[in-house]
């Protein structure tokens, strides 16, 4: 068994096992995002199957950690406004997951040379972000919730110094898209030693 079908079996157990933990104490939030997670844990086994995308094992390993860590600890378990670095940790990682979702995607064409790989992995990676932040900004909308930190009374003071210029919702969503970059820049460069 190669290592990533034991780590995403591993993965897959583990968010079976912690959503019948929370069934037994009738937390049914959290089992929601466990289901989430264990669905788009197959993600990476789709694309492969259906479209032909083979993504490496780095980057899916480094996408189920995000995943737990977003919709799991982050959101359901408040780790975002326990832990300043949590949410742009979160990003970071997806930048250099989601350059090996993009390269992925681009190799299917054996053809391009090795910097257009590059370039369309890294503007895959922040056209990905770019999305996840339009989704924070609905889901604010909709759901009266406080994703992009824009209300001025919360818990967390991660997202804005006391003396900052702009309102927290942009300080928020800056920082996450200068980590994802950050991150997708570091990945396209070890990409680049890779290829």
């Amino acid at each position: 068994m190669h290592i990533i079908n034991l780590f995403q079996l591993v993965f897959r157990c583990l968010s079976i096992a912690l959503a019948l933990f929370y069934l037994i104490k009738k937390k049914y939030k959290i089992i929601g995002s466990l289901i989430l997670v264990f669905v788009l844990s197959y993600l990476p086994g789709m694309a492969n199957r259906f479209l032909g995308i083979v993504i490496d094992s780095y980057s899916t390993m480094i996408y189920l950690i995000v995943l737990l860590m977003a919709l799991y600890l982050g959101s359901s378990l408040g780790y975002y406004d326990r832990y300043w670095w949590w949410d742009r940790t979160i990003h970071f990682l997806s930048g250099i997951g989601f350059t090996g979702f993009g390269t992925a995607i681009i190799k299917i064409n054996p053809d391009s040379k090795k910097i257009i790989f590059l370039l369309f992995g890294f503007t895959f990676s922040i056209t990905l972000h770019v999305i996840w932040e339009v989704l924070e900004y609905v889901s604010d909308c909709l759901t009266h919730g406080n994703a992009q930190r824009w209300q001025k009374i919360h818990a967390s003071v991660n997202h804005m110094p006391e003396k900052a210029i702009q309102p927290a919702g942009l300080v928020d969503t800056m920082n996450d898209t200068t980590c994802c970059m950050i991150g997708a820049g570091i990945a396209t460069i070890i990409w680049w030693l890779i290829l």
